[in-house]
């Protein structure tokens, strides 16, 4: 297993547990593409998706609301 399959299977199990940093690595992994956003907030973008994600960035760390709704997306791509 490698390193960002199991960075993946730990996001899975626990969002909470992960940093920003980590969870950006996941999508970008899992075939979202980082597209352009203003200020402190990052937008990310998938084919399968209607609505970009968008996810606002503090510290290197976003709130655990955004972490819950981006696994709950990924769920719903069953990626």
């Amino acid at each position: 297993m490698t390193k960002i399959e199991k960075t993946v299977t730990r996001f899975i199990a626990n969002p909470t547990s992960l940093r920003y940093s980590e969870i950006k690595r996941v999508l970008l992994h899992l075939g979202f593409k980082k597209i352009q956003a203003k200020g402190s907030h990052e937008k990310f973008k998938h084919d399968a998706l209607k609505k970009d994600l968008i996810i606002p960035v503090h510290g290197n760390d976003c709130k655990d609301f955004y972490k819950d709704l981006t696994l709950k997306i990924i769920k719903q791509l069953n990626l």
